[in-house]
């Protein structure tokens, strides 16, 4: 699928829009609060610069189709938000998603907003047949995001990726086209 980096979504009160260099300051200050990685499988940059190898490789899977970052930002002051990723997995139509949201703006339904428009993007334009999504176990909030958009618990995975040396538990979710077009196509 090739789309065009000029393609973006908007949700009631966020643009979601190709990722930019400029982006990334917002990042690395997101990335600084403690505990903000930890259920993620990246570990906060020590520098700015460590960043760029990131944007490069968003860059480079976009460009080969096998992945979409969006940066989200509000549609009225064009402030920072969060980003979120839909990546294709081993079976070509199933699609993983992942996303983050800035601790500063946590809580108030932006990531849930663009979960819905991903999902479509990825059924619509990437013609998935299913959407994945893994969250860490203690994650609650990233399970309220999925659960709201539709998502489904699929299993449990006690060894999901190591952090600090130890074992990460996650939950899997997942929602298919069939199920998507049924309820919120």
């Amino acid at each position: 699928m090739n789309v065009p980096t000029s393609y973006s979504l908007e949700t009631e009160r966020c643009r979601l829009r190709y990722i930019s260099r400029e982006d990334i300051p917002h990042i690395f200050q997101a990335a600084q609060y403690p505990g903000f990685t930890d259920g993620m499988l990246w570990e906060p940059p020590d520098s700015e610069d460590e960043l760029i190898v990131l944007y490069e490789n968003n860059k480079q899977a976009w460009a080969e189709g096998n992945g979409y970052c969006f940066t989200i930002e509000s549609k009225d002051s064009a402030d920072f938000i969060e980003r979120i990723t839909i990546r294709i997995q081993q079976e070509k139509d199933t699609w993983n998603l992942g996303f983050w949201t800035n601790p500063e703006r946590q809580g108030q339904g932006y990531m849930t907003e663009a979960v819905r428009h991903i999902l479509r993007f990825g059924f619509i334009q990437l013609q998935a047949s299913k959407i994945v999504a893994c969250h860490a176990l203690w994650n609650e909030a990233s399970e309220k995001v999925l659960k709201r958009s539709g998502m489904s618990h699929i299993r449990y995975i006690e060894k999901g990726f190591k952090k600090h040396g130890k074992w990460v538990e996650e939950n899997l979710l997942g929602i298919g086209l069939e199920e998507w077009t049924n309820n919120h196509g």
